[in-house]
């Protein structure tokens, strides 16, 4: 689908740091070791220090009081992206966010407690931060933006959904600009799914959290711009996947080079096989795996690659659970 998606404005939250030179340069991330039970194995796991001063402001937030940490995530990462806008801009702004577990860490203990100490045990205070649309709606009131809000679930490639419904949203003027975040946050218990999928056998395979997210509006020559993607390329088994990921690959124009984004992940080897003798550009550094932030952060990994020497980029996004999709960006002119 063709977008013409200018990207005015951007925000990342990443383990290496807050802000878009911590993700630019990903420099040495302190790796904390965690359980995915008690008692139980250990893995080294990415997290975002929370006690960041980016965050200070936030914590003093009202509204912010009982937020579940993906929520900072998200409203810091939106905050930088909409530094440059007014109130009456932000008032005109919609807002679509893309998890996959969502506020994962309050749900597991909201359960938790009703399965220790039964139904009396739950929580009237933590349900309401439990569910996908509950960090959009504080990021949405904290900042000031009364366009179109929505929140959509999948694996990475529901990034690809999103900035796709971004440009619906544009093209039929419902907005003046959208802005797109992509959040996922850390819980032992993720662990406890990424070893029964044998994920955490994959050397350098690290399990992340952390948020970013692209300021949209309609393209103009002055902008780095979205301008294509697809989505849709749905696999349920390995040899799917294969199939998936070469029909996928040869949408995309082969002399265009490609950003490799699996790196540790199990969908490394196809990649590798698949990209082989297409031209690539430069690494870009690897943060872990965290779903849609991890989808979120490679866009903006690859919006900084361009310029003179690499005017145009093709970036897959590889779903580790569903899907695939492909990103097709180009340099401001």
């Amino acid at each position: 689908m063709k977008l013409d998606l200018a990207i005015a404005g951007q925000g990342a939250v990443t383990p290496a740091g807050i802000g878009l030179d911590a993700l630019r340069e990903g420099k040495a991330v302190p790796v904390q070791i965690e359980a995915s039970g008690r008692p139980g194995p250990t893995w080294p796991v990415l997290r975002v220090d929370l006690k960041a001063p980016a965050f200070a402001r936030w914590h003093r937030e009202p509204r912010l009081r009982r937020a579940s940490p993906i929520t900072f995530f998200l409203v810091e990462a939106a905050a930088q992206a909409l530094s440059e806008a007014t109130p009456q801009e932000r008032a005109e702004t919609g807002i679509i966010v893309a998890f996959s577990a969502g506020c994962l860490a309050y749900s597991r203990r909201f359960y938790e407690q009703i399965v220790k100490q039964g139904q009396r045990a739950a929580s009237p205070a933590l349900f309401p931060e439990t569910v996908f649309n509950s960090p959009v709606s504080h990021v949405a009131t904290v900042l000031g933006l009364n366009g179109a809000a929505y929140a959509l679930v999948g694996d990475e490639s529901a990034w690809v959904s999103a900035l796709i419904t971004a440009s619906v949203w544009l093209k039929e003027g419902r907005v003046r600009q959208v802005l797109v975040l992509g959040a996922e946050e850390f819980d032992p218990l993720v662990l406890a799914a990424y070893r029964s999928a044998r994920w955490l056998r994959r050397k350098g395979f690290l399990t992340s959290e952390g948020a970013a997210g692209v300021l949209l509006h309609a393209a103009d020559a002055k902008s780095t711009t979205i301008t294509d993607a697809r989505d849709g390329y749905i696999y349920r088994t390995k040899k799917e996947a294969g199939e998936a990921a070469q029909a996928l690959l040869a949408t995309a124009d082969p002399a265009t080079p490609l950003l490799r984004t699996a790196r540790h992940n199990w969908l490394a080897p196809l990649e590798e096989q698949l990209t082989r003798n297409r031209p690539a550009a430069p690494d870009v550094p690897y943060l872990g795996e965290a779903f849609l932030a991890s989808a979120a952060w490679r866009t903006l990994q690859a919006v900084s690659l361009l310029g003179p020497g690499l005017p145009r980029l093709s970036l897959p996004v590889w779903g580790l659970n569903h899907q695939f999709g492909l990103l097709e960006l180009a340099a401001a002119k």
